[in-house]
């Protein structure tokens, strides 16, 4: 079943459901919960359709009134906006202990100190700069690869600190003065 197979009787449902659970300061949960075993949908497919006929419902009042749903209004928490450094430190810790053998899930609820909120707002955004800002995560590769520390590419296979392309990326970096000091000081070691 997908979202358009509802019937207008469980879609009131559904919204009869959760205002009462709203009313008696209860979580939407166990609404979802209860139509996905009578409309034999999962938990999330509820709760997405919900909250797609919510935003509908709430740019067209006049169908839920006439539906004689009363409140289709979605509360939502405000919005915080992940700042440059969070992301990165996100990509950065999640790639670090892939290649340490923790899932996904484990390093991003590790981070969230246990926090379910927390844990799902930060794996949304992970999967979201993996999909969208591939330049982000290739920085983020780079300069851990630089650092020397072992992490998981999730573009490809997993891939470990080479110091001889560090030391390659390091030359490249300097002027012709310091290539020739440190190719000087090279010397003096071997």
């Amino acid at each position: 079943m997908n979202n358009t197979d509802w019937t207008v009787e469980q879609t009131v449902e559904l919204f009869n459901r959760c205002a009462t659970a709203r009313e008696n300061g209860e979580s939407l949960t166990g609404a979802f919960e209860y139509m996905a075993e009578k409309t034999a949908r999962s938990v999330n497919s509820v709760r997405n359709y919900y909250y797609g006929q919510a935003k509908t419902f709430e740019l067209v009042p006049e169908a839920a009134k006439r539906l004689g749903i009363k409140s289709a209004a979605v509360r939502r928490d405000g919005f915080v906006p992940f700042e440059d450094g969070e992301v990165k430190t996100l990509v950065e810790r999640v790639l670090t202990a892939k290649a340490n053998g923790k899932s996904v899930r484990a390093a991003i609820y590790e981070m969230a100190g246990g926090d379910s909120k927390l844990a799902l707002r930060y794996q949304n955004k992970y999967r979201s700069v993996l999909r969208s800002h591939r330049d982000l995560v290739e920085t983020v590769m780079k300069e851990l690869n630089y650092r020397g520390v072992e992490f998981w590419n999730p573009y490809g296979a997993q891939k470990k600190a080479d110091n001889f392309a560090r030391l390659t990326e390091y030359i490249a970096a300097l002027d012709e003065r310091r290539v020739g000091k440190f190719l000087s000081l090279i010397e003096k070691l071997t």
